[in-house]
């Protein structure tokens, strides 16, 4: 309120600047004693060929040991001018360090305020403060990067090469971890934390994501892919971090060409080998960075990360960054706290949203959908609700639905199906449990064929949605989810298909389902067949659970729809002769439709026999096409149906 976060970031502002001139006259120094030394070592002559310098000193000794020695001679004395120079430089930086992380820790303090005093820093000078911050964020990365160019630098005059780099254990790693310092690292801590705070702005989200190279740094703060200690052989998903040095070329010094992985025509096959193998190993040793942060950072990053994709405009830009959501997904894995999970599994599932015009593809990424299958089966119920949540988003497109389907062969069906089959009390209200059912619905409602034939034909899917419908511990919602999918697998499940066995198993199992039609509808869709009217009348247990569902007491109009949908299957039934026979020897299908044709409710009764006079005389072909002419009246429909039921009785009587 007072105005110390704008007189601290003018102050961090003076730091940083003084910092990078120091830096700046160190890459100079240290690319002058490098150029010196290279030409200590070698000259070019005008035919191209090179032949070691005889310095004065060698000459005068009169040999060829002479002039070695004298060589020797100046190359330590290089040497420890370069060890001089580069001593004074970390001292320096060292100081600018310490100063830069006692702004950023004042910082933080003054911003341990309410939303109100925040957003109101943010409206004074947010937006000119984010390149401040940004800056502060990539200055350990920028020495890393160094660190690694100059180590395989080293290596490279020493006679080393690629091949040497490879057989000296840890260099690079060693390189690494010696480059972040101890105050860099409180610096990142602290602005991550500052960030993290200023996400909470509504004003604050678009201006941060747009902020150049917020995104890539922290990016790079939860890079935990650690790919350098990968044993050769174990599967890994995502890539590597990629390197990307200062103006294409790299970090750390204009000598060595090779060094930085360019290629030039006249360079020969061996050095372009070796070129490329080094760049190998600094994108090895420059991945996994993000471990040399404190687990703090990491932690506010992600929620950091988290807010920023509750925007909607921010989320494409946030999945078009390279690395962001598989280094998300990592923090999954690799933290060993819950709370970085929780904010993970928070953040797909915000990223998984996309826009009005985009659904992402995040089906093809097997690192997303490890993740969630790993978050899926959290204590945490929130987590749990957010994993199936972005199941169900990644659901929405066709395409993804079928990926979601294959994956290590129907794992994510599994989950979900166990998820769903979870009668536990405890999880009576568990979201987690209905947003799973909602989402089996979703990919069953998928136009793919390939997508329902493997919902269909995953073992325990159909029964586990017929068992939910008669748990004691789980809410109307789900059990209103699974009754949906069965209806939706009935209508597409037909003969000679593996499935529908286990499809009628599972609908005389629910068929104490009566809140809604689902069930007695999907009994009908597969009367519609008439290739499946014998399978299900030989089905154990079909017809005594369909006139159970024929027979449903009660006069509210949900029970009313169920009692002619089951109807509607029988009439449907008997129209085979080979079924007929069946039901005719079936008490409680012959109490069904004689209690039908009967009618219990007087309009159908009498809409019946106000039209009998004209349905007596028609035979099957007349009675068709006035069905078709009365489709689309109500009170035709009725009497139509009333029709068929006493056609239907006569025929199950005559088979007898």
């Amino acid at each position: 309120r007072e105005g110390a976060a704008f007189v601290l970031y003018h102050k961090l502002a003076f730091v940083l600047r003084l910092s990078r001139c120091g830096e700046i006259d160190g890459e100079m120094e240290e690319r002058a004693s490098k150029l010196l030394l290279e030409q200590g070592n070698t000259t070019t002559t005008k035919d191209g060929s090179s032949h070691h310098h005889q310095n004065l000193l060698g000459g005068m000794m009169g040999g060829g040991g002479g002039s070695s020695s004298g060589r020797n001679m100046m190359n330590h004395q290089q040497t420890y001018q370069r060890h001089l120079v580069n001593s004074t430089q970390l001292q320096k930086q060292s100081e600018h360090d310490k100063e830069i992380a006692m702004i950023c820790s004042c910082l933080e303090m003054i911003h341990r305020a309410n939303p109100d005093a925040i957003a109101q820093t943010w409206d004074e000078c947010g937006t000119e403060i984010l390149p401040l911050l940004v800056s502060v964020l990539e200055r350990p990365f920028q020495k890393i990067e160094r660190a690694v160019w100059n180590a395989l630098y080293n290596q490279n005059m020493s006679g080393g090469g690629a091949a040497g780099a490879n057989n000296v254990p840890g260099s690079l790693e060693r390189a690494v971890a010696m480059a972040v310092t101890r105050d860099q690292k409180l610096a990142v801590q602290k602005v991550t934390k500052v960030l993290a705070m200023y996400s909470l702005v509504p004003e604050a989200k678009s201006p941060m994501c747009q902020c150049e190279g917020m995104l890539r740094w922290l990016t790079r703060i939860i890079d935990t892919h650690n790919y350098n200690r990968v044993k050769p052989g174990t599967p890994a998903f995502g890539g590597r971090a990629s390197f990307r040095g200062k103006g294409g070329s790299g970090v750390g010094g204009g000598g060595g060409g090779n060094i930085h992985g360019s290629f030039n025509s006249d360079m020969s096959d061996d050095a372009k080998k070796d070129s490329a193998k080094r760049l190998e190993l600094a994108s090895r040793a420059t991945s996994g960075s993000g471990l040399y942060m404190t687990e703090a950072a990491r932690f506010n990053t992600i929620a950091t990360l988290t807010n920023l994709a509750a925007l909607e405009s921010n989320r494409m830009s946030m999945l078009l960054e390279p690395g962001l959501l598989d280094n998300i997904c990592r923090a999954v894995h690799n933290e060993h706290s819950d709370v970085p999970k929780q904010c993970s599994a928070l953040a797909i599932m915000n990223l998984s949203n996309g826009d009005m015009d985009n659904v992402p593809e995040m089906a093809s990424n097997d690192m997303v959908l490890e993740t969630l299958l790993k978050l899926i089966r959290e204590v945490n119920p929130e987590t749990r609700r957010n994993a199936v949540v972005t199941i169900f988003n990644i659901a929405c497109s066709d395409l993804n639905t079928v990926r979601l389907a294959r994956y290590r062969d129907g794992m994510i069906l599994e989950a979900l199906t166990e998820l769903v089959g979870s009668d536990d009390p405890v999880r009576l209200h568990d979201e987690a449990r209905a947003n799973a059912a909602e989402t089996l619905f979703n990919m069953a409602c998928s136009d793919i064929s390939e997508t329902t034939d493997r919902m269909a034909n995953h073992a325990g899917l159909l029964e586990c949605l017929a068992v939910v419908l008669r748990g004691e511990h789980t809410g109307l919602e789900v059990k209103m989810y699974c009754s949906a999918t069965l209806r939706r697998m009935a209508e597409l499940i037909r003969h000679p298909m593996i499935a529908q066995g286990a499809l009628l198993s599972a609908l005389v199992k629910a068929a104490t389902w009566t809140s809604t039609d689902c069930i007695a509808e999907a009994f009908r869709a597969q009367a519609s067949e008439p290739e499946n009217c014998v399978i299900m009348a030989h089905h154990h247990g079909l017809l005594n659970a369909l006139s159970r569902l024929a027979l449903t007491s009660g006069d509210d109009a949900d029970v009313d729809k169920v009692r002619r949908a089951a109807v509607g299957a029988i009439e449907l039934m008997s129209r085979q002769d080979e079924a007929r026979a069946l039901l005719a020897h079936n008490e409680g299908i012959i109490m069904a439709l004689t209690k039908a044709s009967y009618g219990d409710e007087g309009s159908l009764r009498d809409e019946s026999l106000t039209r009998q006079s004209m349905m007596s005389e028609m035979d099957e072909a007349t009675f068709d096409q006035s069905y078709e002419r009365l489709e689309g009246d109500e009170d035709g429909e009725a009497s139509v149906q009333s029709r068929r039921i006493q056609l239907a009785l006569k025929n199950l009587v005559s088979a007898m």
